[in-house]
């Protein structure tokens, strides 16, 4: 019996062409972490991976706005070629506000915007339909500033969490941690990291963590990956291994190839 090929692996995302981050002006830069565009370049049947991060963005694609939920593991959507994305990435604690729903109802969904602000959202769409490709983000950029008068601070408990399960030289759970210096239950910590984060706690510092560690194949040379595993907080290189493959479906090797190719 003839076994089929094995599936070629997934591109990530910021390999698939030109993609650019934006610092966030300042009536945005409490409500936004950044900005960003996406200049689509990928081979004809590549797989495209985007790999959680924990964030929360608006996003312009395919001729149209949707909220991209955050995951617990890679999205692999269908994108043109030459496609050029343009979007808005919540800061920590701020998108559940803004879109007025717990972001634990739309994880791993990408929904189109007027399901969550109506009329607004359509005279938005309409709007960036009409400009030319470069301007997009001007555009958005704009509304999201006559919005941001109207919109309250992120919560700064919530900008605690993601900041401490971002810090590599921290040991320990975030949740451990974050009930010391939050004076909070277990069941309230976890109830408003599902409102603000999509999931609770353990998991955001999971994904935090694999972010972590791709941010260490960025900005050293390879490595070996048993210093690697050490250095991104895994207990040792099989744990990050086995976090890598279920988050992203790419082993670490094949992400620091990426990353560093």
């Amino acid at each position: 019996m003839s076994r089929a090929a094995p599936q070629e692996a997934a591109v990530l995302a910021s390999r698939a062409g030109l993609y650019r981050e934006y610092a966030p002006t300042p009536v945005l830069r409490v409500h936004f972490h950044c900005l960003w565009s996406h200049d689509i370049d990928v081979g004809p049947g590549r797989r495209i991976a985007i790999v959680p991060d924990g964030f929360c963005d608006i996003v312009w694609i395919g001729g149209r706005l949707v909220v991209a939920g955050p995951d617990r593991s890679s999205a692999f959507p269908s994108i043109a070629g030459g496609e050029r994305i343009v979007g808005a990435r919540f800061a920590p604690g701020a998108a559940a506000d803004w879109l007025k729903v717990p972001l634990s109802n739309i994880v791993g969904q990408s929904i189109p915007l007027e399901d969550l602000w109506g009329a607004a959202a359509l005279r938005l769409n309409e709007r960036l339909g009409c400009a030319e490709p470069q301007e997009r983000l001007l555009q958005l950029k704009a509304a999201l500033e006559e919005e941001a008068p109207k919109r309250a601070e992120p919560a700064h408990d919530m900008v605690s969490v993601f900041d401490r399960a971002s810090d590599l030289s921290l040991s320990g759970s975030v949740a451990d941690a974050m009930l010391d210096e939050l004076s909070i239950s277990a069941r309230q910590l976890r109830r408003r990291c599902h409102t603000h984060f999509g999931y609770g706690p353990k998991t955001l510092g999971r994904i935090r963590r694999f972010q972590g560690m791709l941010g260490l194949c960025r900005n050293r040379k390879a490595i070996p990956l048993v210093e690697l595993a050490l250095a991104a907080g895994y207990a040792d290189q099989s744990h990050m291994t086995r976090d890598a493959r279920e988050i992203s479906t790419l082993t670490p090797m094949q992400l620091q190839q990426q990353i560093s190719g």
